[in-house]
């Protein structure tokens, strides 16, 4: 089983401080452990950094970037002018939702990709329709 990683994991992933830090440090150890294969953007990673730099620092982010670089069970896809074209579209239908188009194109990937799960704290992913985790 694949699972998007969003931007929320990841920040709770490498700040401590995070409200989710625990429950995302051991969710994400036991996804490893199981050879699990996990699978972010290259727009969610750029959101990731940006939000760390503010919070952590840059070189702590830094720091992060490279473990994640390394890690063999992680696949870094680029976001595609049809995922932009797609996310745009679900971004325009569902303007009653609180979707950033970050989230917008996210689905899109996961669409084309054909994964079903993501590894996320907010309820977005849950309102489109993706099984969530934790």
């Amino acid at each position: 089983m694949r699972i998007f990683v969003d931007t929320g994991a990841w920040i709770a992933i490498a700040d401590r401080n995070d409200q989710y830090a625990k429950i995302a440090s051991q969710f994400y150890t036991d996804i490893i452990q199981q050879h699990r294969n996990l699978i972010t953007s290259d727009l969610i990673l750029v959101e990731t950094f940006n939000l760390l730099s503010r919070t952590i620092g840059s070189k702590a982010t830094v720091k992060f970037g490279n473990v994640l670089k390394t890690n063999a069970f992680l696949i870094i896809e680029p976001i595609t002018h049809l995922d932009w074209e797609r996310g745009w579209k679900i971004f325009d239908k569902y303007d009653d939702k609180d979707f950033s188009f970050t989230d917008c194109t996210s689905f899109a990937l996961m669409e084309r990709l054909k994964v079903k799960s993501a590894f996320a704290f907010d309820v977005h992913f849950r309102q489109y329709g993706f099984s969530v985790f934790p």
